[in-house]
């Protein structure tokens, strides 16, 4: 009987190792071949986050954070480096223990701070501003919506007991979202699933076979929108909503909530006097829903689209993208924020 048992058990660990070793030597064949493994994802039509899970990794409730504790130059930044703490933040480690105030930015990449070096992020900017008294800190990830934000907010960003709250959303949370599913309705696998896929998505090999796998089964870019029937991540009213929604969660934890609207490059740099831009439009809506709400929840507003609009020079080529300012914006965002915020008693 301990005859039939070992010789069981040596096959079992000698077909274990014959899968190890065919595993590993396709691995080292897909990336000797130099394979192009990336597959983009359809499911966030504009966001590219979930096709890089070397910078990214998947998230049962955020849908996906960063990497912690790494400085990364990847396609996804478009071969800039930035660097990502312990925290899975942008910037420095955090001071354990707290030893100042502490300003939270929350928002995309805009506050993250797409295309600008460390030092020229308006947090940091504001930091300098205030004589270095608060520690800043950037909870801002490239993609994230309001939904994201709030959701965010309360997993991690809550904990590390900010005295005021900066928020800027609105990009991502009117892009069309790819089959009509909003944020709010999105469903991801359990997180041991999801575990299980950000272990594996460091081998190429496993990227490889899903590419293949995806590329078989998802639609055509062309069948993911009917006209007149698109769905946005985030809705104006569920746009307003989560605003509302942080708001509560900042007050309620004694934060001092500051939110602002999302600047746009100026009118005339796409359309000739008299013309109208759609885009303009409706962005705007998005920003009168930041004024209302700060309005209705007695936050505090930092108009910063309207002031950007004093400015010419604030987006390095606008028509490429209107989405990011540049270092000078960033400057203009963080006087603006310091008026308010410069002698206070946090």
């Amino acid at each position: 009987m301990s005859t039939r048992r070992y010789s069981l058990l040596t096959r079992l660990t000698a077909g274990l190792l014959a899968i190890v070793l065919f595993l590993a030597l396709l691995e080292g064949v897909v990336r000797i071949v130099g394979f192009e493994t990336k597959f983009q994802n359809r499911f966030f039509v504009l966001n590219r986050a979930l096709d890089y899970p070397d910078v990214f990794k998947k998230d049962h409730d955020l849908f996906w954070r960063f990497r912690p504790d790494q400085t990364i130059t990847s396609e996804f930044f478009q071969g800039a480096t930035y660097h990502i703490n312990s925290r899975g933040l942008r910037g420095p480690e955090l001071t354990v223990p707290k030893m100042k105030p502490r300003v939270l930015a929350i928002g995309n990449s805009c506050t993250f701070g797409w295309g600008v070096t460390e030092d020229s992020i308006y947090i940091r900017q504001l930091g300098r501003l205030l004589d270095n008294e608060y520690e800043m800190i950037n909870g801002a990830i490239p993609g994230y919506t309001s939904y994201q934000g709030k959701t965010f907010l309360v997993s991690d960003l809550v904990r590390l007991e900010p005295e005021v709250l900066l928020v800027l959303f609105a990009w991502n949370d009117h892009w069309a979202a790819a089959n009509g599913i909003a944020d709010k309705d999105q469903r991801f696998p359990p997180p041991w699933i999801l575990n299980i896929q950000n272990l594996l998505s460091h081998l190429e090999s496993y990227r490889l076979y899903k590419k293949l796998l995806l590329s078989a089964v998802e639609p055509s870019p062309d069948s993911l929108f009917t006209p007149g029937t698109i769905v946005y991540r985030v809705g104006l009213e569920d746009f307003y909503q989560n605003l509302q929604e942080i708001s509560a969660i900042g007050q309620s934890h004694h934060m001092r909530v500051i939110f602002l609207t999302s600047p746009i490059p100026a009118l005339a740099t796409y359309y000739a006097p008299g013309m109208r831009s759609p885009m303009h439009a409706f962005h705007e809506r998005y920003n009168d829903a930041v004024r209302r709400v700060a309005h209705d929840t007695g936050a505090e507003l930092v108009d910063i689209a309207a002031l950007f609009d004093q400015y010419e020079d604030l987006f390095d080529d606008a028509a490429l993208d209107p989405i990011h300012f540049n270092a000078k914006g960033h400057a203009v965002a963080a006087e603006a924020l310091a008026e308010i915020l410069a002698g206070d008693s946090l």
